[in-house]
């Protein structure tokens, strides 16, 4: 009687099952963007720097 019951339940939905990690792959993406903006922008400057001696 019990395995009648579990199969007249709905399934969960997947995204219940396996959430989904976007926002914190989005969130590591800008923060990789902006390091390389900003150590981009500290190596130009350091090297105009340079060249200026």
């Amino acid at each position: 009687m019990e395995m009648e019951k579990k199969e007249d339940e709905p399934l969960p939905p997947r995204s219940r099952i396996h959430p989904s990690n976007k926002m914190k792959m989005i969130r590591i993406f800008y923060n990789v963007l902006v390091a390389a903006f900003l150590l981009l922008t500290g190596g130009l400057i350091a090297w105009g720097f340079q060249l200026l001696e």
